[in-house]
């Protein structure tokens, strides 16, 4: 027989009190959680409205063998430095019917080389000044309102381009620096645009807008928009759009009337026939062919072509300029961490007006860059990923550019006709 002594039975009554307290106290926590008033939280208020918030950070080390020219290299302004490129956020409510809006603010150094004619400092002070950062460092690069119903979408603000492969957005590049066709087309566009899904393949874009990077319009005239999206297969698709309007170019200023504004993909001269501009009509023809070839290997496939009237072609010319290019991409997913990037690229200049030669350039100190005459510009450029998390990617990239005629400035003053680039970048998104 076990006996229990009257300690062990005091102790087992403490025991089972405590227990009793427990779950009285756990009962009545749950009851008071039941009357509590629910947490209310931004997040959960985004959610409920169906208000989608994201964004990213990005910052990198680029360093180059001779001073970069941003018609080259559009966002490289610096040979060696470290660069706060972009934090950017978007806030989007985009239903598949009814209204809906988007809101694109980016900060950085890239925001005032993106920003639009009419909203950078820089561009409306001073009509003729192209140096980089002038458009300050905080870009509102989407902001746009669209009414969804059926297979048809009108969007109506400031929202990208169509054309080319790559995007303001670095997370969604697959290269850290852009390719040289990126600095060549429009970042963005202010005005109309509808979009037909045809078919589940087939997708119609129509759109009027005010022209390359204008926010306020520089002429009275507007630039039309086309495109046609056709998905071949799953894994197949070919995009086919054109820009065609007028656009304003300098004419000669000073005791240089050699000089070009490089063709530069933003608007930064005097609206409306002022003393250093002058109207032309600028076509732009852009194809993409995408293809993935196997489930982890994709390859693309972009072609430019552009024309500009009323140009400076030469020493007091003025015609038609044209430039063409194309760029080949081939991105390798090898594992859910790791990849590798590789892109080709050769842009032919016929005058000479595309490409500056790095002494003053289209995003010069204050000038313009001297005409060279007709120029083949190469580059290629192969990158790394590694992503330890899905949130972050640390890249790192080599670049080769070569051009017929010298475009890169050495320190001794000369102009070579290579440069050689190496970079780090790191993407947080959130």
């Amino acid at each position: 027989m076990t006996f229990i002594s009257r300690n062990s039975r005091s102790y087992f009554s403490i025991v089972a009190a405590i227990l009793l307290l427990g779950i009285s106290n756990l009962s009545h926590a749950k009851d008071e959680e039941s009357d509590a008033e629910p947490e209310i939280s931004l997040a959960k208020l985004f959610k409920k409205a169906q208000i989608e918030v994201k964004g990213y950070i990005d910052m990198g080390y680029m360093a180059h063998s001779q001073m970069p020219d941003p018609s080259v290299q559009v966002f490289d302004t610096s040979k060696n430095s470290f660069v706060l490129n972009q934090g950017s956020i978007t806030i989007s409510r985009l239903p598949a019917e009814g209204m809906g809006g988007l809101v694109n603010l980016t900060a950085g150094s890239n925001a005032g080389i993106i920003c639009s004619y009419g909203a950078c400092s820089g561009n409306n002070l001073n009509s003729t000044n192209n140096t980089p950062g002038s458009g300050g460092y905080l870009d509102v690069t989407q902001a746009f309102m669209q009414y969804a119903k059926n297979t048809w979408t009108l969007m109506g603000g400031k929202y990208t381009t169509l054309a080319g492969v790559e995007y303001i957005d670095s997370g969604a590049d697959t290269n850290i620096t852009r390719s040289i066709l990126f600095g060549k087309i429009p970042f963005t566009h202010t005005g109309l645009r509808a979009i037909d899904i045809i078919t589940d393949a087939t997708t119609l874009t129509l759109g009027v807008n005010n022209g390359w990077d204008q926010v306020t319009g520089m002429t009275a005239s507007k630039t039309l928009e086309f495109a046609l999206n056709e998905a071949f297969t799953k894994d197949t698709s070919l995009l086919l759009d054109a820009y065609t309007g007028n656009e304003m170019v300098p004419v000669a200023t000073g005791a240089l009337p050699y000089v070009s504004n490089g063709m530069y993909t933003a608007n930064t001269f005097t609206a409306y026939g002022g003393a250093n501009a002058r109207a032309g009509n600028r076509t732009l023809f852009d194809m993409v062919f995408t293809s993935n070839l196997t489930q982890s290997l994709t390859f693309i496939l972009n072609a430019d072509h552009a024309t500009q009237q009323n140009e400076i072609i030469g020493l007091n010319q003025v015609g038609t300029e044209t430039y063409w290019g194309f760029a080949g991409y081939l991105n390798y997913q090898i594992n859910d961490q790791y990849r590798v990037s590789l892109r080709g690229e050769q842009v032919h200049d016929s005058t000479g007006a595309a490409f500056a030669d790095g002494t003053g350039g289209p995003l010069g100190a204050g000038t313009y860059g001297v005409l060279v005459g007709p120029n083949t510009v190469r580059e290629a450029t192969l990158t790394l990923g590694y992503a330890p998390v899905k949130a972050f990617e640390l890249r790192a990239e080599l670049r080769e550019d070569r051009a017929d005629k010298g475009l890169f400035a050495e320190s001794n003053g000369l102009m070579s006709q290579t440069m050689t680039t190496y970079g780090l970048q790191g993407i947080y998104k959130f």
